[in-house]
């Protein structure tokens, strides 16, 4: 008798084990069977607005490309995206990708396209399309070249207030803007014939300027604990506000203490950035941009600005007693 129950049980382990290499023949049918092609299903994942299938498998992408040098998160990156702003965790999880593609050399077709379909449905999902930020700073730019940031009357409120609120609400969290940027790098690295990349990163840089000089509460996000919310943010309806005071525009001018004042770590980052996003902007946007002269402009005041001269900056209204343009 106990042989039969012996020979029973190892006839129902052989079936487990084969009926289990039979659901896995049977689920690689539907697989890709390299990184480049699956790839390729990122991308079409992308542009068919599946972005958590496609960071799914730009993730396993990574993980093969890195050859198992890093540990790629390849089931939660979704989730990391969608929940950056509010948890911890999540933006550990966007920083070890960011770190992967600011260190990997890799140079693979499948690389660039998990990059690019990666790339694709972060801004989806965010709405922080580089191209549409690039031409809402154009039109902002277009418009305020008569108003004075000393003098300002109370028919510019709004155009501060729209430029403001412009940046403060694209920054997010710097993990996401920092994985944006490694994106665009790498994109670019691997396809330097689109100028797009050089647009991205340049904006990219460029938001995370705002989370450095406005993160009062060290979180590495904007959020509206913050102190510049206070001028920002109706707290009633958890939304910004409507139109700027003037008291609210001299909140934010002379209340608001810059976290790069008395912080010279910080403000290296803020000149790091900046020097990133000017390189960029002027690289990539198009000859005679209306841009081109101010940031050239720009461009030549980093010549005499350093870290310590941010760090003697303590309002946004006291620039102006400090950098000269």
């Amino acid at each position: 008798m106990k042989k039969y129950i012996f020979l029973l049980g190892v006839i129902v382990l052989v079936s487990l084990i084969l009926s289990s290499c039979a659901m896995n023949v049977f689920k690689g049918l539907n697989t890709p069977t390299n990184a480049e092609a699956l790839s390729q299903l990122a991308v079409d994942e992308s542009n068919n607005g599946n972005f958590k299938d496609a960071l799914s498998y730009s993730a396993q992408v990574l993980s093969a490309t890195s050859n198992g040098n890093n540990t790629i998160p390849s089931t939660n990156l979704y989730n990391a995206v969608a929940l950056s702003d509010t948890s911890t965790s999540a933006r550990t999880t966007l920083a070890s990708v960011t770190y992967f593609l600011n260190t990997t050399t890799s140079t693979s077709v499948a690389l660039k396209n998990a990059a690019e379909a990666m790339f694709n449905s972060i801004s989806g999902m965010t709405g922080l399309n580089a191209v549409n930020l690039a031409n809402s700073f154009i039109s902002l730019y277009q418009q305020s070249q008569n108003v004075s940031v000393s003098s300002v009357s109370t028919a510019d409120y709004a155009l501060v207030f729209s430029a403001i609120k412009l940046l403060v609400s694209s920054s997010h969290n710097l993990q996401l803007i920092q994985l944006l940027e490694a994106l665009s790098s790498t994109l670019n690295r691997l396809d330097p014939s689109n100028s797009t990349w050089l647009v991205s990163k340049g904006i990219y840089a460029a938001l995370q300027i705002p989370i450095i000089l406005f993160d009062s509460n060290g979180n590495g996000m904007l959020d509206p604990q913050d102190q510049i919310f206070t001028y920002l943010w109706n707290y009633q309806t958890n939304t910004f506000k409507s139109q700027l005071t003037s008291e609210d525009y001299n909140g934010i001018m002379y209340n608001v203490q810059l976290q790069t004042y008395n912080n010279i770590q910080k403000s290296n980052e803020v000149i790091a950035d900046l020097s990133t996003a000017l390189s960029n902007l002027y690289a990539g946007l198009p000859s005679g941009n209306i841009l081109s002269n101010y940031i050239t402009e720009l461009e030549m005041a980093m010549y005499v600005i350093n870290a310590q001269t941010i760090s003697q900056i303590q309002y946004l209204g006291d620039i102006q007693n400090h950098i000269s343009l």
